[in-house]
C-alpha cells in the first residue's frame, strides 16, 4: 500500500510565524537557546535545511505568504508602501500610502479555504503591504482561535509572534535570561565586540520567549485532542535581525527555518534538503486540504518526502527610506545576486535599525575606517555577486570575475532573467509613477456590485468579473462568507435583507443591502 500523505483528509492545520529569525535554533545545531517545545515538533515531524523567503524584509514577503505571488511581480515589493491605519504621505517616500492592485485571478489563498468550508482565522498581524481583502478571514484579530469554529469545521488558524522581531532586541535589552554574552556565538557577519554580544544574547532570550509562546499553542492543541490530527507549521518570515541579516538578499537574511509536523501521517522524514520558498506555502495548505484553485500558482505543495525546486528567488527594492534594487536566485550550491545600482553600498543608512547597539558599533568601527564595515557602509557594489553557497556559509568571496565558474555565472544569469522579466518587474518601474499607475488602473476598473437572483427560496450570487471575489452576509453574521461565482447559496428562513459584497486586492471594495422576498 502506498504511504499516505499529508493531503488525503486534513482536517486541521496551524501555522506558527515567528519574526525576523534565521537557523538560531537547536533544530539546525545551535543549542544556545533551550526550546523544547520546538524541539519535541521537530521529533515529531520534519525539519526543511532549505527554505527561503522570497524578500528579507516581513511586509513584501507577506504579500507572498498569503498570495503565492512573487512581490515585484504584483506591486508589493516596496517595504511599507502600505500600512493599515496610515492615512496621507508615507513619511519615508513622500508618496501616499498605496495597496497595489493585484495581477487577475490573484486572490489570498484562504479566500480559497472558506469557500470551501474551512474555518479561517489569524492571530493577528497581517502586514501584508496592501489591504486585507475583507473575505480572507474568518477572523484577525489578537483573539481569533480554532476554538470559535462550528464543531467538526475543519480550521485553518495562524498564529504570529512578534517577540523576535528586530525591534525587540532593544525594546528587551533588561529581560532577565539564563543566557550570557560571554557564552553565545557571534556571527561572522557583525563585529566581536561586547555590545553585539549583548544583542545577541537578547535575541536567544527572546527565542526562549518564543518557545514559550509556542508551546502555549500546543498545550491548547492538546487538550482539544487535536495535536495528533493536526499538521502544524512553523517558520520566520525573513532572516535575522540583524545587519548584514535582515534586508540583504543573502542566505542570512533569507534562509528561515521551517518545521512541518504532519497530521494523519507517520514514518516521516526527519530532514528534508530539499529546495523550497514562501511561494510554496499557500499551494501546500491548499494541497493538504484537497482544495481546487482558479489558478495556477508557481509554488509547489509541500510534503514530506518533497524533493524542491531547481531554483528559488527573492529581492529588494526599496527598504524604508533606501531604494537599493537587487534581484537573487538561490540553488542547492550557488547564489548569484544582481545589484541594478552600483553607485549604492550594501549598508544602507537605515535609521529604523540604528536604535540597535549592533548598527551602532558598526557605524563606528566604519567611521574610524576599520574593515569590512567602512566597505559595507561606502564601498559601491559591484554588477554581480555569485557565491558557492554551500561551501562558503556567510557568503563571503564573491567568484563572480573568477573564469573557473563562468558557465556557472550564466546558466544563474539565464534563470535570474526569466525569473523577473523587465517587462513584468515592477521594480524597475520608478514608485511615484508606479503609484499613477496604479490609481489610474484602480480607476479604469472600478469595481460594480455582484448581482442576487431570487427564484423562490433560491438564491444565486453571480458577477461577469472573473478577477473579484464575491462574499455576503445576514445581520446576523460579522464575518463575510465567500460565494462562488454563480453559486446558490443558503439564506435561513425570516431574513428579509441580505448584504452582498465585491472585492479585490487593490481595490476599495463594494457593498449593498438587498432586500429578500419571502
Amino acid at each position: 500500500m502506498p504511504k499516505k500523505q499529508p493531503a488525503d483528509g486534513t482536517q486541521s492545520v496551524i501555522w506558527l510565524v515567528c519574526e525576523d529569525q534565521s537557523l538560531f535554533l537547536p533544530i539546525y545545531g545551535d543549542s544556545t537557546a533551550f526550546m523544547p517545545n520546538l524541539c519535541s515538533l521537530a521529533d515529531d515531524g520534519t525539519v526543511y535545511d532549505k527554505f527561503f523567503a522570497v524578500a528579507p524584509v516581513c511586509a513584501p514577503s507577506r504579500s507572498s505568504i498569503i498570495t503565492g505571488v512573487q512581490p515585484a511581480l504584483m506591486g508589493t515589493q516596496h517595504m511599507r508602501a502600505f500600512q493599515a491605519n496610515k492615512v496621507g504621505l508615507n513619511q519615508h517616500t513622500g508618496l501616499p500610502y498605496y495597496s497595489a492592485p493585484a495581477p487577475p485571478g490573484t486572490r489570498p489563498f484562504t479566500e480559497y479555504l472558506r469557500e470551501a468550508g474551512v474555518f479561517c482565522t489569524n492571530n493577528s498581524k497581517e502586514d501584508y503591504n496592501f489591504e486585507a481583502p475583507p473575505l480572507a478571514w474568518d477572523e484577525s484579530s489578537s483573539d481569533a482561535h480554532w476554538r470559535e469554529r462550528r464543531d467538526g469545521q475543519p480550521f485553518f488558524s495562524v498564529f504570529n509572534f512578534n517577540v523576535t522581531h528586530e525591534s525587540q532586541i532593544w525594546k528587551r535589552q533588561e529581560t532577565s535570561c539564563q543566557i550570557s554574552r560571554d557564552s553565545v556565538p557571534v556571527p561572522l557577519l557583525i563585529p566581536q565586540e561586547n555590545a553585539v554580544r549583548k544583542d545577541i544574547a537578547v535575541n536567544y532570550c527572546n527565542l526562549e520567549e518564543l518557545d514559550r509562546q509556542i508551546g502555549k499553542v500546543i498545550d491548547e492543541l492538546k487538550e482539544d485532542g487535536l495535536y495528533e490530527s493536526t499538521t502544524v507549521v512553523f517558520f520566520s518570515d525573513h532572516g535575522g535581525p540583524f545587519p548584514r541579516f535582515k534586508r540583504a538578499p543573502t542566505d542570512a537574511g533569507l534562509r528561515v527555518p521551517l518545521l512541518i509536523k504532519w497530521g494523519h501521517v507517520e514514518d516521516v522524514p526527519s530532514r528534508n534538503a530539499g529546495l523550497f520558498s514562501f511561494l510554496d506555502l499557500a499551494p501546500s495548505v491548499l494541497r493538504w486540504f484537497n482544495v481546487q484553485r482558479e489558478i495556477s500558482l508557481s509554488g509547489m505543495p509541500i510534503l514530506p518526502d518533497s524533493r524542491g525546486h531547481e531554483a528559488v528567488y527573492a529581492s529588494t527594492d526599496r527598504l524604508d527610506e533606501h531604494l537599493n534594487r537587487r534581484r537573487t536566485v538561490r540553488t542547492t550550491n550557488w547564489r548569484l545576486i544582481r545589484n541594478d545600482f552600483q553607485d549604492r553600498p550594501a549598508g544602507m543608512n537605515i535609521a529604523y535599525r540604528k536604535q540597535m547597539n549592533t548598527m551602532k558599533v558598526i557605524d563606528s568601527l566604519a567611521q574610524d575606517g576599520i574593515e569590512p564595515w567602512i566597505s559595507w557602509k561606502s564601498k559601491p557594489l559591484s554588477k554581480w555577486e555569485l557565491y558557492n553557497s554551500s561551501e562558503d556559509e556567510w557568503e563571503l568571496e564573491n567568484l563572480y570575475l573568477n573564469p573557473l565558474f563562468a558557465d556557472t555565472l550564466v546558466y544563474l544569469q539565464n534563470l535570474l532573467s526569466r525569473a523577473f522579466p523587465p517587462g513584468q518587474d515592477l521594480g524597475n518601474v520608478d514608485e511615484k509613477k508606479l503609484v499613477e499607475y496604479f490609481k489610474q488602473k484602480v480607476a479604469s476598473e472600478e469595481l460594480t456590485l455582484p448581482t442576487l437572483t431570487q427564484k423562490g427560496r433560491r438564491f444565486i450570487i453571480s458577477h461577469e468579473n472573473p478577477n473579484v471575489s464575491i462574499g455576503w452576509r445576514t445581520k446576523r453574521e460579522d464575518a463575510w462568507n465567500v460565494a462562488s461565482r454563480g453559486a446558490e447559496i443558503t439564506i435561513p428562513e425570516g431574513i428579509t435583507e441580505v448584504e452582498v459584497l465585491v472585492t479585490r486586492i487593490g481595490w476599495k471594495s463594494k457593498t449593498q443591502v438587498l432586500n429578500i422576498i419571502n
